[in-house]
């Protein structure tokens, strides 16, 4: 069994990632844990579906609190005082800060320690940080993963593979999406979407349209002519339309169905040493991401990545 860590504790997802790993204990679940995920697990105390494999056994938070109701909800059996703790006596980390500017320094621990980390989205505020984590990675011969959870909605690959057999190349895709912090939490969900569904096409130019607080409108045109719009709301449900060259189809993306193959292929990746979304396209969302911010603060400006 390979020993992980759970670090960056402060929302739903290590609840989620440390429940499917190690299992959890019912009662502490409920009462630590947000209620939306509650019934994603066993009405009862269940053990995780890696326990001959893998499993959480270390957590450290910036929030001690936040890490002890983590580790007893999901049979975590030592919160660490520092992140060096954490970092020194694991083989691995899930990386799960929902600020981003803190991933870099969280990841960094482990990375220049030759152990592979799962970053949870957004990989980076920033693409110079981004960047960082990811020469790491290749520095010291390990792997640096990072992801939406959406990419693995049962929906979102059912039409991708009516792209590939039917569809054919994405000329617009159109994704709406929630935003319920800023343009790097939730919305990254949307931009994610629109990533995956190009097939990790390059963009060329970003433009922030949006106006109103937890309201964005991106319009995103790729270096090969393709384009995509993200309407990212508070309170948007997910859906992508995606029109190619023979025809148009809809996905309803939802969130719960994902989470267990995004463990799955997460884990792989700390095996395989190849990172569930490439380098380049992981850097793609990063910087739709910067882009999406600086063209919101110029009014609307575009944003030109063709040349970055």
């Amino acid at each position: 069994m390979k020993e992980l860590a759970l670090v960056g504790l402060n929302n739903s997802h290590p609840f989620l990632f440390g429940g499917l790993v190690n299992g959890g204990k019912r009662e502490k679940f409920v009462a630590n844990s947000p209620g939306w995920t509650h019934s994603l697990f066993p009405d009862h105390d269940w053990e995780g579906a890696y326990i001959d494999k893998w499993r959480f056994t270390k957590a450290w938070a910036r929030d001690p609190r936040f890490a002890r109701a983590v580790a007893e909800a999901v049979l975590v059996d030592k919160v660490c005082d520092t992140l060096e703790e954490a970092a020194e006596s694991t083989e691995g980390a899930f990386v799960c800060d929902m600020w981003g500017e803190y991933h870099r320094k969280q990841a960094l621990a482990f990375l220049e320690r030759g152990k592979p980390v799962f970053v949870d989205k957004p990989l980076a505020e920033s693409v110079a940080d981004a960047e960082a984590m990811i020469r790491a990675a290749k520095d010291n011969g390990t792997t640096l993963s990072t992801c939406s959870s959406l990419r693995f909605d049962p929906d979102l690959r059912k039409l991708k593979r009516k792209i590939e057999k039917e569809l054919g190349k994405p000329s617009i895709v159109t994704v709406c999406c929630p935003c319920y912090q800023d343009l790097a939490r939730y919305s990254v969900h949307g931009i994610e979407i629109l990533i995956e569904v190009t097939g990790g096409a390059r963009v060329g130019r970003v433009k922030n349209i949006g106006t109103g607080t937890r309201r964005h409108l991106i319009l995103v045109e790729f270096v090969d002519g393709s384009c995509g719009v993200i309407h990212s709301w508070e309170n948007h449900a997910y859906s992508v339309t995606v029109t190619g060259e023979n025809g148009q189809g809809v996905g309803k993306v939802g969130v719960i169905d994902s989470f267990k193959p995004m463990v799955e292929a997460v884990l792989d990746s700390f095996v395989t040493n190849l990172p569930v979304v490439n380098y380049d396209e992981a850097l793609e969302v990063v910087k739709v991401i910067e882009a999406g911010v600086r063209s919101r603060a110029a009014d609307g400006e575009p944003v030109d990545l063709a040349s970055s």
